[in-house]
């Protein structure tokens, strides 16, 4: 079912994990511009990566306006989503939520922990469309542009704003670390598996007390996930889109559970 709201008639809401001062953040408010006048931004005031969906239950959030139409937010992306949607745009909410640009793919197992997505998937939760959007790079890679997001963006945003999504969906882009004129597509992909491992170092300070730092490596099956968002953004270097929900209900193994549990009926 088509969607006739014109972009430049869109509301647009912009927030991230990076915090509102990263260069990720200022690229996409950029181009949400470009696409209509009525941006607004509200985003964590220092960074959040790695929070998910987390929300702040045990303190008070601190809100400052840094200029018109632009918030911090002293929590996290999914706070920030909250106090924009019931609060500062409350009586007018947004069409669309732009959650990124992240410094760094969002795809596969490390998904659940993506404050990127956790707003995405917060924003959705209340029937706003969301796109997270995320640019692969090397680690420890810094980014103060980003030519292939500003490139393809606007024309992914137009498409996927052209027809109704399913309630509470989510869609997640990936652009892959690489030029413009060698990615190989955009490309619908499945949520990919991977096999991680966390290792804890732990290390001591100068003053000899222990301290610990957390280090993850993976690894996949490039034939069986051919299809999925890590081969194709890592291998095939496409730009992955991939819908999603923060709700799955598991029905493959519904038949054994009410089977394990008659019992207790």
């Amino acid at each position: 079912m088509a969607v006739k709201q014109s972009l430049s008639g869109l509301r647009v809401l912009v927030t991230n994990d990076d915090g509102i001062d990263s260069s990720g953040i200022k690229a996409l408010e950029r181009i949400a511009n470009s696409i209509t006048p009525d941006v607004w931004v509200v985003a964590p005031q220092t960074q959040q990566s790695g929070k998910g969906c987390s929300i702040t239950f045990d303190n008070i959030l601190r809100v400052h306006e840094l200029s018109p139409r632009k918030f911090s937010v002293s929590g996290t992306p999914t706070d920030c989503i909250f106090i924009a949607l019931e609060g500062i745009l409350k009586d007018k909410k947004p069409d669309l939520v732009l959650s990124g640009i992240n410094h760094g793919s969002n795809i596969a197992d490390f998904l659940g922990m993506s404050g990127t997505a956790g707003a995405a998937f917060a924003a959705a939760l209340l029937n706003i469309r969301s796109i997270a959007v995320s640019q692969d790079m090397q680690k420890y890679q810094s980014m103060s542009k980003f030519p292939l997001v500003d490139h393809f963006l606007p024309i992914i945003i137009k498409k996927l704003t052209s027809f109704s999504w399913p309630e509470r969906t989510c869609m997640n882009v990936n652009f892959p670390n690489a030029k413009v004129g060698e990615v190989s597509g955009i490309r619908v992909a499945s949520q990919g598996e991977m096999n991680v491992t966390w290792k804890v170092h732990k290390r001591d300070d100068p003053d000899g007390s222990p301290y610990y730092w957390l280090h993850a490596s993976y690894s996949y099956d490039e034939i069986a996930g051919k299809n999925s968002d890590v081969v194709l953004l890592e291998k095939r270097k496409a730009i992955t889109i991939t819908a999603l929900r923060n709700r799955h209900e598991f029905s493959g193994c519904a038949d054994k559970l009410e089977e394990l549990f008659a019992s207790n009926a």
